[in-house]
């Protein structure tokens, strides 16, 4: 989902960034000059980074601090800018950030209606409370998307990849398996040292290959996988793991663990993010009664 809007959004950006450059070049005050080229670093970083929830929860604040100073500083040369504020509402944000741009497009408005007429200054606020309406409305569908999305257990139909949610079920099962039938289980969390969409696709394909049908992989963020590797004894899980390991510790980074009941395969990936070494094995004492 996130390749199939790349392409448009990216020609927004650019084009919006294109557009910002042609009036910051314009522009006499050195302040309302200052905050363009800002508008214009933020876009054209947008164009060179994946869309994912973190790069917007940090663009859509910055981007809405922005124009709120702008519209404030240049309220009338720039008045057109208050209709920015419901399509911001669009973009992947946390609900309080939400709220923040209903009240930033309510302050931009009342800044901006002292100059026009009342029947002006009504009719542009009725349509600007219409359309925060309409994308407040959006973006909860959308969020709502995402979260059935991130609850379903095959991404893709298809695809070889897992769901974190489906991972966190069958690390239960599998030490409960463990626990009753003395089966022995590792948890490989990956990532590539490379961040393309190519290796990324390469790397899925491969783990697709290096395990049987019986053990998953799984996708735990967009730039970490993870392999529940299932053995009938320590000894036939070490031949596993290195296999594995061997195969990709050329092109990844490894961290490998027991399976356990307090496993969490998110604090695994982000000890694999702040690891410095290409593998590391946490042993763990399993009990096996």
């Amino acid at each position: 989902m996130q390749s199939k809007y790349k392409t448009p959004l990216t020609g927004l950006f650019l084009l919006g960034a294109g557009l910002m450059t042609i009036i910051a070049w314009t522009e006499d005050d050195p302040i309302t000059q200052g905050l363009l080229i800002a508008a214009i670093i933020v876009l054209t970083t947008l164009v060179w980074h994946h869309l994912s929830r973190r790069v917007w929860a940090l663009a859509v604040p910055l981007c809405a601090l922005l124009l709120l100073t702008l519209l404030w500083h240049a309220p009338m040369k720039y008045a057109i800018g208050v209709w920015l504020w419901p399509i911001m509402l669009l973009a992947p944000q946390p609900r309080a950030m939400r709220y923040t741009l209903l009240l930033a497009a309510a302050l931009s408005w009342w800044h901006i209606q002292a100059p026009l007429g009342v029947a002006q200054a009504a009719l542009s606020g009725a349509l600007l409370a219409a359309l925060m309406a309409l994308g407040l409305a959006k973006a909860i569908e959308h969020n709502r998307l995402r979260q059935e999305l991130e609850r379903r257990h095959r991404l893709t139909p298809g695809d070889p990849l897992w769901s974190l949610n489906r991972l966190r079920q069958d690390l239960v099962i599998e030490s409960s398996r463990h626990q009753r039938e003395n089966v022995y289980a590792e948890l490989l969390v990956i990532r590539p040292h490379q961040r393309s969409r190519n290796v990324r696709r390469h790397l899925k394909d491969r783990l697709a290959a290096l395990t049987h049908a019986f053990e998953g992989c799984y996708r735990v963020d967009a730039q970490t996988f993870a392999v529940l590797l299932i053995s009938k004894d320590e000894q036939h899980a070490a031949s596993r793991r290195d296999a594995v390991s061997t195969e990709l510790q050329g092109h990844c980074r490894i961290r490998i663990a027991p399976v356990a009941p307090d496993l969490d395969p998110v604090t695994l990936g982000h000890e694999l993010s702040m690891q410095t070494s290409g593998l590391d094995f946490r042993q763990e004492t399993t009990d096996h009664a």
